[in-house]
């Protein structure tokens, strides 16, 4: 699912059946290269099963090689934590999301990196100011390892 020909700062989403293909902005690249050592438990989330696709996505940010933030819009964002580690998940610059029609589902659904699926294990709904937090945190603790 490498697409070369778009520029970095693209944002396009790209819809082929029912997998998304999601490009990162420009302020990704902060958040993803984050320390390791950040944990969504250590947030009082609230998990959910699921969340709504309609509508696309409009960009992502990495945290670790586990979890991510998916911005459905300005103010929509959910934090999904993979089943397994992806090496490649931080220096992604486009991911795919399979999923069923008009959502996604934890356990069912899977993101796509580089050609690979890493299950959904959990999904949290996020309000704007917790994930923006979340991702000055995960900043942070990366310039402290730099």
């Amino acid at each position: 699912m490498k697409n070369t020909a778009r520029p970095v700062w693209s944002k396009k989403l790209s819809l082929a059946g029912s997998t998304l293909v999601l490009g990162a902005g420009i302020g990704a690249g902060s958040a993803a290269m984050a320390a390791e050592s950040f944990s969504p438990h250590a947030y009082a989330l609230e998990e959910v099963p699921s969340f709504s696709a309609y509508g696309g996505f409009r960009s992502f940010d990495a945290l670790n090689r586990k979890t991510l933030i998916v911005w459905t819009s300005p103010f929509r964002p959910f934090l999904i934590e993979l089943a397994a580690p992806s090496v490649d998940l931080r220096f992604a610059r486009a991911i795919g999301i399979k999923s069923r029609p008009g959502r996604v589902y934890s356990g069912f659904d899977s993101v796509i990196i580089d050609g690979r699926s890493y299950p959904i294990s959990r999904i949290y709904k996020l309000s704007r100011d917790e994930a923006k937090a979340i991702e000055e945190e995960a900043a942070a603790k990366r310039d402290e390892k730099v």
